[in-house]
């Protein structure tokens, strides 16, 4: 049996704490009642290409209470996702929200998945596979932070002109 890789991605966003939660909670619910897609960057394998690779997957991410840092009450969100081929595997991990700033919230997924295929697919991991698996990881971050920016940005003009959101 592949033994399971474990991978790390972090990302700031320009989006305050106190909403950072309920925003993630919000894109979460989208992903899971519209189906989504995960991609990866092509410059992140090869820097000279352009482009991404697609694939949809099935996100499920639940709330959960978090107890990674004793003493601090928080909650987190187990995040699964699923494309349903062999040549993309699982994912299962967790991803954290932390204040990182007055106006800013770090977003770090950490998370585990079986590389496909026995021993060739761990040898495909150890040289390009994990890459793949964190380009993978900070393209679905990357929209997560786009879009709590772009909520934020839109409570923020419908405060400058006195309308509610």
């Amino acid at each position: 049996m592949t033994a399971v890789s474990r991978v790390l991605v972090q990302r700031s966003t320009r989006c305050p704490f106190s909403v950072a939660h309920e925003y993630a909670a919000a894109f979460f619910a989208r992903a899971a009642a519209g189906g989504a897609e995960v991609g990866v960057p092509l410059k992140s394998l090869v820097p000279t290409l352009g482009g991404r690779l697609h694939e949809p997957v099935r996100i499920v991410a639940m709330q959960r209470p978090d107890d990674a840092e004793p003493g601090r009450a928080h909650d987190a969100f187990e995040v699964c996702w699923t494309a349903g081929t062999r040549f993309f595997p699982d994912f299962r991990g967790t991803l954290r929200l932390r204040i990182a700033s007055v106006d800013e919230t770090l977003l770090t997924l950490e998370g585990e998945y079986r590389p496909p295929f026995g021993a060739l697919g761990a040898v495909f991991d150890a040289l390009i596979g994990r890459r793949i698996a964190r380009a993978t990881m900070g393209d679905l971050l990357d929209r997560l932070a786009v879009e709590m920016e772009t909520r934020q940005a839109s409570l923020r003009g419908s405060a400058a002109s006195g309308t509610t959101a």
